[in-house]
């Protein structure tokens, strides 16, 4: 298989649409995109800001209506979160992670609401993508572990908050630490025999 990536998602502070009375793609716009991409398989993301890709400042005529110099865009929080996946992503062995989908058992949306999930070919961790918090069933009877660690990553801040860990059984159900929209989530399960580190932190994974 070639490495695949979407070369051009959403821009940071870009007009829906290129109409400024659709509003702006904010940063939860930009985590959607670039999550649901890496979940589904790709190699990795690409990140861009509309005021920055066009250096536009007060010399400058704008070009789709930014609504920002691009200094003042520099630390724009998508920025930021791009790189939040990227430490979630190297805190497991990301070579062997392979989408999968089956693992949703309850709680799927739709469209803005669609979540993705992946896990790793041997069957060590998953990982689950919910862009709108909510109640969520996970199917973990592929998951050979005596005992599964439960943790939510925080997309926003790359925090991650354990919740314990859970029997190993055939269906687990978690709720997030806050609900609805513009609260996005990941669930990391992990096999608490490998005694992964905490999901975002790359300075001591193995």
């Amino acid at each position: 298989a070639k490495p695949v990536l979407d070369g051009e998602p959403n821009y940071e502070d870009h007009p829906v649409n290129w109409k400024v009375e659709n509003g702006y793609f904010r940063d939860y716009d930009v985590r959607k995109q670039l999550y649901r991409s890496v979940f589904s398989g790709a190699c990795g993301v690409t990140y861009g800001h509309q005021a920055i890709r066009q250096f536009y400042s007060e010399r400058e005529e704008p070009m789709g209506f930014p609504d920002r110099y691009w200094t003042e865009a520099l630390d724009r929080p998508g920025a930021f979160q791009a790189g939040y996946l990227r430490r979630l992503i190297l805190s497991r062995p990301p070579l062997s992670r392979v989408p999968d989908q089956t693992i949703i058992k309850s709680g799927q949306g739709v469209k803005g609401e669609y979540m993705t999930a992946l896990r790793d070919k041997g069957d060590s961790y998953a990982m689950i993508y919910l862009p709108v918090g909510r109640r969520i069933g996970v199917d973990v009877s592929w998951m050979k572990a005596e005992k599964i660690a439960a943790w939510w990553f925080n997309p926003r801040n790359g925090e991650a908050l354990k919740i314990g860990l859970q029997r190993s059984e055939d269906s687990l159900r978690f709720v997030p630490p806050t609900t609805g929209i513009e609260n996005d989530w990941v669930l990391v399960l992990d096999d608490s025999a490998r005694q992964w580190v905490a999901p975002g932190d790359v300075q001591t994974v193995n």
